[in-house]
C-alpha cells in the first residue's frame, strides 16, 4: 500500500501523532519514514528545560524528545532545575558543544543574556520557550499567553467568592517572565472589574513547602480568606496541605470551603477538582507548545516564513469539563 504525504504543517503533524497506530497496523509506516522527509533529520538539538521537577515542564520536554524522534534529529535535555545559575553554566556548555540548534526555556532570562550572546556569536539559531532576555537574538518564540491567564484566574476567583473580600495569590519567582505576566493580567483584571477584592501576595517561589508556610501565616494573620489563586499546580499542593492543617479544607459545596483556583492543568490538579479540594484551573497546554515550537524550527530550516512569536491561549478548566481529553492533564499518565 502506497501513501502520500502532503508537506502541509498540520497534516504532518496530524500524520506524526498517528504514526505509532500505523506501523503497528502492519501498514510500513514508521518514524523513519517521517524522518526522511524532515528538513531536521540528522540535526543536533540541544534543549535546556525549565525544570523536570514541574510536571507540567515534563510533559513539554517529553513531547519535543518524541517529536525529534519522529523527525530524525538527536536530542540532548539539561535539567535546568528551576535554577538560572546552573542554566547559566549549562547554556555556556552547550555552546561550546556546537550543536545545530539550541532550545532554550530559562528560569531567570536576565541572567542568561551572556550565554544567548555567546549562542548569538556562535551563529547557533536559538529558539526561546516562555521566557525572553532582554537583549539578544532568537529566531522563534513560543509561550503561553501568562496575561491572558492571569485575567482568567481573576475571572474564575471573582465567580467563586462573588467578587468581594480577601484573596491570596500564591506566586511564583520574582524574576520569571511566567510569574510577572501572571501577576500582571490577574491584578489588572481584579483592579478593572472586581474592586471589592482585596489581594494579598504570598512569595512562594513556584514550590510546594515555600506556599505550604505562606498560606499557614496568611490565615494566622487574618482568617478570614475568601479564595485563593496559585500561580501553578504544584504550590497547590502546599496550600492544601496547609488548610488541612488549620482545619480549613473543605470541600466544594460544603459550609467553610475556601475556593481555589490553579494554573497549568496538571493530572493533580485535575483530580483534586475531580475531588472538590480545588475548583478551577487555567489550563495551558505544553502538547501544543512543543508542536509549535517544533514546526518552526522546521520552518527555519526549510527556508520558509517563521512566527517570531507564538501565544498559546489559556482554556478554563471546571468540573463540568474536567474529563475532557482537551485537558492535557487527561493525556499523561
Amino acid at each position: 500500500m502506497e501513501i502520500t504525504l502532503k508537506t502541509t504543517r498540520r497534516r504532518f503533524l496530524a500524520l506524526a501523532a498517528g504514526t505509532m497506530a500505523l506501523a503497528a497496523a502492519g501498514l510500513g509506516y514508521t518514524p523513519e519514514a517521517l524522518a526522511q522527509d524532515s528538513v531536521l533529520k540528522g540535526k543536533n538539538l540541544a534543549y535546556i528545560a525549565f525544570g523536570l521537577q514541574y510536571e507540567y515542564q515534563v510533559t513539554l520536554v517529553n513531547r519535543v524528545k518524541e517529536l525529534a524522534a519522529e523527525k530524525g534529529m538527536t536530542i540532548s535535555v539539561y535539567d535546568g532545575k528551576g535554577d538560572p545559575s546552573t542554566q547559566t553554566t549549562q547554556l555556556l556548555d552547550v555552546v561550546s558543544k556546537q550543536p545545530d540548534i539550541i532550545l532554550l526555556n530559562p528560569v531567570d532570562a536576565t541572567l542568561l543574556q551572556g550565554g544567548v550572546r555567546k549562542a548569538n556569536e556562535s551563529k547557533i539559531p536559538l529558539f526561546m520557550l516562555e521566557n525572553l532576555p532582554p537583549e539578544g537574538e532568537w529566531v522563534a518564540y513560543n509561550t503561553f499567553d501568562d496575561v491572558a491567564g492571569g485575567a482568567a484566574g481573576a475571572d474564575a476567583i471573582a465567580k467563586l467568592t462573588g467578587g468581594k473580600g480577601l484573596v491570596l495569590e500564591v506566586r511564583g519567582a520574582i524574576g520569571s517572565g511566567q510569574s510577572e505576566k501572571r501577576y500582571k493580567g490577574f491584578h489588572d483584571q481584579a483592579a478593572a472589574k472586581y474592586p471589592d477584592i482585596k489581594i494579598e501576595t504570598l512569595k512562594a517561589e513556584w514550590t510546594a513547602d515555600n506556599a505550604h508556610t505562606l498560606v499557614l501565616d496568611a490565615f494566622t494573620r487574618d482568617p478570614n480568606v475568601a479564595g485563593i489563586w496559585a500561580h501553578n499546580d504544584e504550590m497547590i499542593r502546599g496550600v492544601v496541605s496547609a488548610l488541612r492543617q488549620i482545619d480549613r479544607l473543605k470541600l466544594a459545596g460544603e459550609e467553610g470551603h475556601v475556593p481555589i483556583v490553579g494554573f497549568d492543568g496538571t493530572p493533580l490538579g485535575l483530580e483534586r477538582i475531580r475531588e472538590g479540594t480545588q475548583d478551577a484551573d487555567v489550563g495551558q497546554n505544553p502538547f501544543s507548545m512543543a508542536e509549535s515550537i517544533v514546526g518552526e524550527m522546521e520552518n527555519h530550516f526549510a527556508g520558509k516564513p517563521v512566527a517570531k512569536e507564538t501565544l498559546i491561549q489559556p482554556v478554563m478548566i471546571w468540573k463540568d469539563n474536567v474529563d475532557s481529553q482537551d485537558n492535557w492533564g487527561n493525556r499523561v499518565k
